[in-house]
């Protein structure tokens, strides 16, 4: 009776019985086994004769009764590949136990031997079986009967009509079929102690459930409408007669159990007068509650509703917080801080989550109300905080570079992303958007999107939008500061294309509900990234445009400002920016509005508006927008023939003059000065406002824009600053514009202005901005032009060469005209500066001036640089020494200047 396998192994040479004895314990076996196999299954599919014959052939050490638990050591398995390979296999080192340590070592051997001999066997068909998952091992030993007899076997199905599809039982009538709030009444899942991981259980546990009874409505559905039809084809009257008495004993019924009627509840029961009415009131009370009720299904409001819909996960998914366990520990292990506050008794993620939502705030707010604590034990506590909030930074960075181990769990398993989303999302919530931890957080989100919206772009975003898409609604409202980062996120999991942009958008307004300042807002960061991506086509422009123009009508000033700034984008990152001159008369009203973020952003629009205009006259800027049927096409065709450029640009440069003013809020004139630098060469009528503007401008905002952070070669930086502490100001960028304006028309604005003022001697704003106007490089073509201005600014600068406060900025100035590259700058300036170098010598010389001067070794530094820099330098200065020598004599003895000459 026992059989060769089909592929031919090799068999050992055991000890047996009697040949009588053998067949008679070979017929024991086999029908036990038959049996059990049979009946036992595992779980969902049992064994066909095919594979227990193969089984028997075997001559494995015992029976297999449960697959679920003999196989679970891999004992068997052991056994099985050996009758294949036996020079590779020594059942000497495999254990028969049941630890853990013995199941893990076991079923290293196997993967090793599976991996040498290429049979296809991968640790994820192995970890289920391991921990004794439902229908693992059946499914293993299919695939290994397979792989080693090159056979398929087909799985036994169960006879119709008495076991079930889904659970291989004896069919449940309806009324005995279990609930769903029976379901979650498992033992298995009270038993969880950890929060999340029992919502998780519960929620596999309720899908389950409900796609377990679509199957069965599915397979039902025939059979009711068979019987519905062979009832219908009954005789009438005996239908007609069934009906009756099924009425009657109801109304029977109904008086039985209710003693005492009122007129008006008789009259409602089916057969008195009126149950006409009632009947069809009742249905249709009835159907409105369904409609309730199936309203409520298909639209869930929470992240758990939103699960139980989505796609069951995968049988076999490693869950996502063993491996984001070790990578945790490993960070945390090298804080000794952390490492102490950390519980050990639970989850190292969870835990670690914990310490950061409650251990950082709360000694946050310990330094700050600490007053009777010692300086010491403040600044020992300081350290220990910035030490576990370096090392939270550390794990949220190290989570994200790792990121692509978390990609297969999540789009397989929603609620491993669910869990992952809650563990990490109090890191979005409970730190300011300066902490570090929360820049860490966006960034760990923002990449996980990125690699599971490449992994399934579909899935991504459905599970961004019912499940991600509440927490980040509720988040978005709370707090304003955060919404550019927290719409980054969304953005991250959504489809890189036109129409999910507008889905996700319409998603997003409908968690937000009826509060539009909060969804205008966001729209004025999400444009941002559309304008990036280059998806502002025509129907995501009608969106923008609408909300625009819904947002300036508002009396909220924030909402004003979100509706301008959105127009802004538009007009800086789309080509259809004619869609926005149309506009020009209902945001030029706005040019009146005292709030300063609305005048900045309005100047912003007005001036990036006219950049464009310009580009179309020379003909750089391409043509308008030629399709469709839009309504931004429309305002387009509007606009041709309602407004053209040159009055377009009459009304934007009255709205810059508007805003433009040196009475104006100083924030307003940063943000202008560095939005108009642009347009001075176009428009040279700004060039005076301008230069008057960035003379009286606060010197620290003066200096960021004229003295490069950082700047690297000839590049000029670009930094974004809030101008106002709080909530809900915007970001704005700074320039440097002293690399982007026309040099030498702002150096002659600013002659022009010394001029006509009649100034006695230069300021430091006056030294700082001319000396920003001189450019790296000067052209030929304009030489003759700089040596004229240097004549007119000479007094004032070798007057202020003997200043304290303007030494170092007019020794620059001078430096540059004296070392000039060009001859021609170098040498007509030196001979036109002789007679003011004299004459500042004498002053500083000069006993009786009562105005302060600089140090005597700051000006003989700066004329021996200039000996050192050239000879022609080194010739002027000294004959200018010597003059100085024979004109006063007891002061040059008093000094110092003959060092110049030894």
């Amino acid at each position: 009776s026992s059989q060769p396998p089909a592929s031919g192994p090799t068999h050992r040479a055991p000890r047996r019985p009697g040949p009588h004895a053998q067949r008679a314990m070979e017929n024991d076996a086999t029908a036990a086994q038959a049996s059990m196999l049979t009946l036992k299954g595992a779980g969902q599919t049992a064994f066909p004769r095919e594979i227990i014959k193969w089984l028997q052939s075997l001559d494995l050490s015992f029976i297999v009764k449960n697959p679920k638990r003999d196989f679970c050591n891999g004992f068997l398995v052991a056994e099985m590949l050996s009758r294949y390979y036996p020079k590779d296999i020594n059942m000497v080192t495999f254990e028969n136990g049941t630890r853990l340590a013995a199941k893990v070592d076991n079923w290293e051997q196997v993967y090793k031997l599976a991996r040498k001999r290429e049979l296809g066997i991968s640790k994820q068909e192995i970890d289920p079986i391991i921990h004794c998952t439902e229908g693992a091992a059946v499914v293993f030993v299919f695939h290994l009967y397979q792989i080693l007899t090159k056979r398929t076997a087909r799985p036994c199905l169960p006879a119709p009509g008495t076991l079930s599809a889904e659970l291989g039982g004896p069919v449940v009538p309806p009324f005995m079929r279990d609930t769903a709030s029976k379901r979650l009444k498992d033992n298995e899942i009270s038993r969880i102690q950890d929060d999340v991981e029992r919502t998780i259980r519960a929620i596999d546990v309720l899908g389950g459930y409900h796609e377990e009874r679509r199957y069965q409505k599915s397979v039902e559905a025939p059979l009711l409408i068979q019987q519905e039809r062979r009832m219908r084809t009954l005789p009438g009257a005996d239908h007609e007669t069934l009906s009756k008495e099924e009425v009657h004993d109801s109304q029977q019924m109904s008086e039985v159990r209710v003693k005492a009627l009122t007129a008006g509840a008789a009259g409602s029961l089916p057969g008195g007068k009126g149950g006409g009415k009632g009947s069809e009131g009742q249905k249709q009370k009835t159907a409105s509650v369904k409609l309730q009720l199936l309203k409520a299904v298909s639209a869930p409001q929470s992240s758990v509703g939103a699960l139980a819909s989505m796609q069951q996960p995968a049988l076999f998914v490693k869950p996502a917080a063993d491996i984001m366990r070790p990578l945790v520990l490993s960070v945390i292990q090298e804080s000794e801080e952390l490492s102490k506050v950390v519980d050990t008794r639970k989850d190292v993620v969870v835990s670690f989550m914990e310490q950061c939502r409650e251990g950082l705030p709360d000694a946050g707010r310990d330094r700050s109300g600490g007053g009777g604590a010692s300086a010491a034990g403040a600044a020992s506590q300081g350290a220990k905080m910035r030490e576990i909030e370096e090392t939270s930074v550390r794990v949220f960075e190290t989570l994200a570079n790792r990121a692509q181990l978390l990609v297969d769990t999540l789009t397989k398993s929603p609620p491993e992303f669910w869990k992952v989303w809650t563990t990490f999302f109090p890191a979005l919530t409970d730190f300011s958007e300066a902490s570090p931890v929360f820049e860490s957080a966006v960034f760990l989100f923002k990449r996980i999107g990125d690699l599971m919206r490449e992994a399934d772009p579909s899935l991504t975003q459905q599970l961004i939008t019912d499940v991600g898409m509440p927490a980040l609604a509720k988040e978005l409202v709370r707090s304003p500061e955060k919404r550019e980062c927290l719409c980054e996120i969304i953005y991250s999991y959504t489809q890189e294309d036109t129409l999910n942009h507008l889905m996700v958008l319409r998603a997003l307004k409908e968690k937000i509900g009826d509060n539009l300042p909060v969804y205008i807002s966001c729209l004025s960061c999400l444009i941002s990234l559309d304008a990036q991506l280059s998806l502002l086509d025509e129907h995501l422009l009608d969106l923008y445009v609408y909300y625009a123009l819904v947002a300036m009508q508002s009396p909220q000033p924030r909402v004003r400002v979100a509706g301008v700034s959105i127009l802004s984008t538009i007009t800086t990152c789309s080509s259809q920016h004619h869609t926005i001159v149309a506009l020009i008369p209902s945001f030029g009203a706005l040019a009146n509005d005292e709030w300063w973020e609305v005048q900045a952003q309005l100047l912003l629009l007005s001036a990036n508006l006219l950049s464009k205009l310009s580009l179309a006259d020379r003909g750089d800027g391409g043509s308008a927008d030629d399709g469709g049927g839009s309504a931004s096409s429309r305002i387009d065709a509007y606009d041709e023939g309602a407004m053209g450029n040159d009055e377009a640009q009459e009304n934007l440069l009255a709205i810059i003059s508007r805003l433009f003013v040196v009475s104006g809020s100083k924030n307003v004139l940063q943000v202008g000065l560095s939005a108009l630098v642009h347009l001075l060469a176009e428009y040279p009528t700004l060039l005076p406002m301008f230069v008057t503007v960035l003379l009286e401008q606060p010197p620290n905002y003066r200096r960021r824009l004229l003295q490069p952070a950082g700047a690297d070669g000839g590049d000029y930086s670009v930094s974004r600053k809030t101008y106002v502490w709080g909530n809900a100001s915007r970001m704005y960028e700074e320039k440097c514009v002293s690399q982007l304006w026309p040099h030498i028309d702002v150096a002659k604005t600013l002659v022009m202005q010394l001029d006509a003022s009649r100034l006695e001697a230069f300021k430091v704003e006056h030294t700082e901005v001319f000396f920003a106007s001189l450019p790296e490089h000067f052209d030929d073509i304009e030489v003759d032009e700089w040596v004229a201005i240097f004549d007119k600014v000479r007094p004032y600068l070798f007057d202020a060469l003997i200043d304290p406060e303007l030494h170092e900025g007019s020794a620059q100035i001078v430096k540059r005209f004296w070392n000039n590259p060009s001859e021609t700058i170098s040498s007509r300036t030196l001979e036109t500066s002789k007679k003011s170098l004299l004459q500042c010598l004498q002053e500083l010389y000069s006993h009786e001036a009562q105005r302060p001067k600089v140090d005597e070794a700051a000006v003989l530094s700066f004329l021996g640089d200039m000996m050192n820099s050239g000879e022609l330098a080194q010739v002027e200065i000294r004959s200018i020494v010597e003059s100085f020598a024979e004109v006063l004599p007891t002061e040059y003895k008093a000094s110092r200047l003959h060092t110049l000459l030894t």
